[in-house]
């Protein structure tokens, strides 16, 4: 003998039923809402970087083109195929071509960038007798700073550029006579700070004794 139960719901119990699964229905379409929200945030986080990141990217090699160019311009120089740096404003060209023919120290480690004494384009005062011995020099004229008594200022587009040679050595290989030069370049755009590139390299030459 089977038994049917029947359950009868009065119109306001009814209303409640529908009206918590409408309510249901609201805070899971808000919640689908504010995750839709959160992740366009975040992709728009992540184009608005990348855009910076490749604008950076992009002065950078910029500066770092023109910081190449510079150092080129010198290369050239030192290997003699230029009377003068074919491109740049020479600072001062006594020093400069004592920079070319002797080294910074002798063998008997005397320093001979001797001529190297001037005021640059900012003020500073370049000078190669601050003390006779190699080790003892504290010269602005072979400071780390390529900005600071620099041998030649070039203009390239929007960027500055500065080129110094701030030691040379010459080394003995298999029976011929090497110069070394240490050589920096700074480049830098004057109206934007952070577009800037600075370059250190050694370059050998083939000494003509």
């Amino acid at each position: 003998m089977s038994r049917n139960h029947s359950i009868s719901l009065n119109e306001g119990d009814a209303m409640a039923i529908v009206s918590n699964e409408r309510g249901f229905a609201l805070v899971l379409t808000m919640l689908f809402a504010m995750i839709a929200l959160a992740l366009t945030g975040a992709l728009l986080y992540i184009v608005t970087q990348g855009t910076k990141i490749s604008g950076i990217e992009k002065r950078y090699a910029t500066a770092l083109e023109a910081a190449r160019g510079a150092g080129a311009v010198m290369k050239n120089y030192l290997d003699g195929m230029k009377a003068n740096p074919d491109f740049g404003t020479i600072q001062n060209s006594t020093c400069l071509t004592q920079k070319n023919t002797l080294t910074a120290c002798d063998p008997d480690n005397v320093y001979q960038w001797t001529s190297c004494s001037y005021t640059d384009y900012a003020g500073n005062a370049c000078s190669g007798t601050s003390a006779t011995v190699c080790t003892a020099n504290t010269s602005l004229v072979t400071s780390s700073n390529p900005k600071v008594c620099p041998d030649v200022i070039s203009t390239l587009g929007d960027y500055k550029a500065y080129t110094k040679v701030i030691d040379s050595r010459s080394v003995k290989i298999s029976g011929q006579i090497y110069n070394f030069y240490t050589v920096m370049t700074y480049s830098e755009n004057p109206n934007i700070a952070s577009e800037s590139s600075q370059q250190t390299f050694l370059y050998r030459v083939l000494s003509g004794e």
